[in-house]
């Protein structure tokens, strides 16, 4: 499943928002992809914007990986920041389910984690 919410703040707007409320959550910011300005680096227009930010909680991910090692393949967190038809959306895809198929045990600290990244995601927008 795809949260998607729409926002009235540029994605520059949104992805600083992000990067300075993530720490109340308990949260970091790990790195910021400006997916636009790398495909035109490369040769390549796209003509949205478009910023992916790597997002983890460090108590969150210490336990996800002691647990089961091979959840490492879904984290860090993703919260993608683009434009589509003039306006700006915020998506995350359901850590509960990525969870889900790898690690059903670890069904209550995902739903709580994206709880927090969904928390993360309507104050920014």
């Amino acid at each position: 499943m795809l949260n998607i919410v729409e926002s009235n703040k540029t994605v520059q707007e949104v992805v600083d928002t992000i990067v300075e409320i993530a720490p109340n959550h308990k949260f970091g910011v790990l790195h910021i992809h400006k997916i636009q300005d790398t495909l035109k680096s490369k040769g390549f227009d796209l003509a949205n914007e478009c910023q992916v930010i790597e997002i983890c909680s460090p108590s969150v991910a210490i336990e996800f990986l002691t647990t089961d090692i091979t959840l490492s393949s879904i984290l860090p967190c993703k919260i993608s920041v683009f434009t589509k038809d003039g306006k700006t959306n915020i998506s995350l895809n359901s850590l509960v389910q990525l969870v889900d198929d790898i690690n059903p045990d670890l069904i209550d600290l995902a739903s709580t984690a994206q709880e927090s990244l969904l928390k993360i995601i309507e104050e920014a927008k």
